[in-house]
């Protein structure tokens, strides 16, 4: 009896484990590919009038308190 379930539990942990594999793939390889998708996607504006791109210092704003950090008001009463 003990053989048997034991037997059971290695099968149904090698088909848990097929079933797993075979849906992470599906994942990773989705993944995979809008990674590369993304590193080949570049923005227009980097590019100059010839299509050349421009290899200047790119400036960017960074907020010093977005709006999504807000300081919760406290009301006096």
């Amino acid at each position: 009896m003990l053989v048997a379930l034991v037997v059971l539990v290695v099968i149904g942990a090698f088909i848990l484990g097929i079933s797993v594999s075979w849906l992470a793939k599906g994942y990773v390889e989705d993944f995979i590919e809008n990674a590369a998708y993304a590193k080949s996607v570049t923005h227009p504006e980097m590019f100059d009038a010839d299509g050349n791109m421009i290899q200047d210092e790119l400036i960017f704003l960074r907020p010093e308190n977005p709006y999504w950090n807000f300081e919760p008001e406290e009301d006096e009463e």
